[in-house]
C-alpha cells in the first residue's frame, strides 16, 4: 500500500527533489499489531532533520491520522482477502468504532518526506510544498540462528564521508549503504556468509586506525572494560531510534553505564561482547567480525546482549536469548 501526498497512488512528480537530489528524509518504522513502534523517537528525528534541511514537516497528527487510516485499510483488506478465501478469523471484521483488529502482525511503515517539487538547480524552490509518502511493507523474516546464534559480520572497504552538517539525519542520499550492500552481497556470492558489513569513517590513515561508525543498516554497540560503548554519530552516521533507546534503557533498567566515543577499529579486537541495533531487527548479536583475509575477531559472551533483548527484543517478537 502506498500514499502519495494523501492520495493512494504510486507515481510521483518526475521533478521531486527528493528522486532529483535526495533533498529528503525519511523513517522505517515498525507495525506491531497495528501500533507505531516508537514512533516518538523516529518524530523526533524527523524534526532534527527537517531542521537542518529546512523542510516543513506536516503537522503531527494530520501525519499520524494518514498513518492508521493505511494501516487500518491494509488491516481491512487483508481481513477481506482471507473472507474471501474462507481463512477469515473470528475477530477479523471492522468494529463498531470503525477499527479494524490486527491480530498479532508485524509491518514495516516507510514515511519518506521531500522538500518536493523544483525546477533545475540546488537552490531551494521560493515556494515549497514537501511530498509525504506513506509505504507499507510486509515484515522480513530472519532466521532465527541469526538471533540464536550470532550473526557474521564483516569490514566494508566502502567508507562514509565525514559530513557533521548531515550527521545523525536520515536523509534520502544512502549512496555509500547502497555501495556497502551490494559489496556484502558480492562477498556472500562468494560462498561467504555475512549478514552485515561494519562500516568505517574515511580515513587516509591504515583500516585498523579508521573509526568504526555503524553497520550498512544499523547500530553498533560493544562491551569493553565492563562498559557499553557506541561509536559518536558527529561527523557521520545515522542516530538510530532503537540506538537511542538502547541508550535510555541500559543505565535505568540495567544500571549500566553507556559510553559514546571515538573508537578506532582495532578496539573492537578487545571487546566481549558486541552487538547490532536496527529498528526492525531490534538487538543482533554479532558472533564474528572479519576484518580481511586473514583477520577475524570472534565473541561469545551475551550477557549484556540478553538483559536487554529481553525487554527490547520481546516488543517487537523476535528471540529474546542467545547462546
Amino acid at each position: 500500500m502506498t500514499l502519495v501526498n494523501g492520495h493512494q497512488q504510486h507515481t510521483i512528480d518526475v521533478l521531486d527533489r527528493g528522486l532529483a537530489y535526495g533533498d529528503g528524509l525519511f523513517e522505517t518504522i515498525a507495525v506491531i499489531d497495528g501500533l507505531l513502534h516508537h514512533w516518538g523517537l523516529h518524530w523526533q528525528r524527523l524534526q532534527n532533520g527537517s531542521g537542518r534541511l529546512m523542510i516543513e514537516l506536516p503537522d503531527e497528527d494530520d501525519l499520524l491520522d494518514q498513518i492508521n487510516s493505511e494501516i487500518k485499510l491494509t488491516a481491512l483488506q487483508e481481513n477481506n482477502a482471507e473472507r474471501a478465501n474462507g481463512t477469515v478469523r473470528d475477530n477479523g471484521t471492522v468494529r463498531d468504532n470503525g477499527t479494524v483488529p490486527v491480530n498479532s502482525t508485524r509491518q514495516i511503515l516507510k514515511l519518506i518526506i521531500s522538500r518536493g517539487s523544483g525546477g533545475r538547480g540546488y537552490l531551494f524552490p521560493t515556494v515549497q510544498h514537501p511530498s509525504v509518502i506513506i509505504m507499507l511493507h510486509p515484515w522480513p523474516e530472519r532466521e532465527a540462528t541469526d538471533y540464536e546464534k550470532g550473526i557474521h559480520a564483516v569490514v566494508c572497504q566502502t567508507r562514509l564521508a565525514n559530513q557533521p552538517a548531515l550527521a545523525g539525519i536520515k536523509h534520502l542520499n544512502r549512496l555509500e549503504q547502497v555501495l556497502a550492500r551490494n559489496e556484502l552481497h558480492s562477498a556472500n556470492e562468494y560462498q561467504q556468509d555475512y549478514q552485515e558489513g561494519l562500516m568505517l569513517s574515511y580515513s587516509a590513515s591504515k583500516p585498523l586506525d579508521s573509526l568504526v561508525i555503524e553497520g550498512i543498516s544499523s547500530n553498533l554497540f560493544f562491551v569493553l572494560n565492563g562498559l557499553l560503548c557506541t561509536p559518536k554519530i558527529d561527523n557521520c552516521g545515522v542516530l538510530g531510534t532503537m540506538r537511542e533507546a538502547v541508550i535510555s534503557l541500559a543505565p535505568t533498567s540495567l544500571t549500566l553505564k553507556v559510553q559514546e566515543g571515538h573508537y578506532a577499529l582495532q578496539q573492537l579486537s578487545r571487546a566481549t561482547e558486541v552487538f547490532f541495533t536496527n529498528s526492525i531487527y531490534a538487538i543482533l548479536p554479532v558472533a564474528s567480525i572479519t576484518v580481511n583475509d586473514s583477520l577475524q575477531w570472534c565473541y561469545t559472551e551475551r550477557t549484556i546482549s540478553n538483559q536487554l533483548s529481553a525487554i527490547i527484543n520481546k516488543k517487537l517478537k523476535h528471540p529474546t536469548q542467545f547462546n
